[in-house]
């Protein structure tokens, strides 16, 4: 018997994020399972899952590897943590995104057989004077 094939994204199948805070947009794009986007500054929350892939590379490599396309790409924190009684990875950095200068969060981990990172890009211009919202972002995240 055949087995069917799985997922290559988990959206739906293994996890949902329900993030609703005011002046967040969810946007609709098929590079990501889901996208937030503030409309007040551009701030821009996505997640995103790949079965079948990425089970064999340690998950700060794989956070690295995230990022590897940010010019002048500076990390500040970064860190093994657990989220939803997983490991997960934690990175916290900065560096420019079509020439503008940005701050990244990413959380990444494992389970059901998929990758899944989580990440928030924030010019910097508003990122000393505005709250993060990656936590709520994270808190909103449920794991079936």
């Amino acid at each position: 018997m055949m087995r069917p094939e799985a997922p290559k994204s988990a959206k739906g199948v293994y996890y949902e994020v329900r993030f609703t805070t005011e002046h967040w947009l969810e946007k609709k794009d098929n590079r990501s399972d889901y996208i937030w986007m503030n409309s007040l500054d551009g701030r821009i929350l996505l997640s995103n899952s790949f079965c079948d892939e990425f089970q064999d590379q340690p998950l700060e490599r794989l956070a690295e590897k995230t990022f590897k396309v940010i010019d002048h790409l500076k990390i500040e924190k970064k860190s093994y943590t657990q989220f939803h009684e997983r490991e997960a990875f934690r990175l916290e950095g900065s560096g420019m995104v079509d020439g503008v200068p940005v701050g990244l969060h990413l959380l990444n981990t494992r389970r059901n057989n998929c990758y899944f990172d989580f990440v928030s890009i924030t010019p910097l211009r508003s990122a000393a004077k505005l709250p993060p919202e990656f936590d709520h972002f994270l808190e909103a995240v449920t794991f079936k």
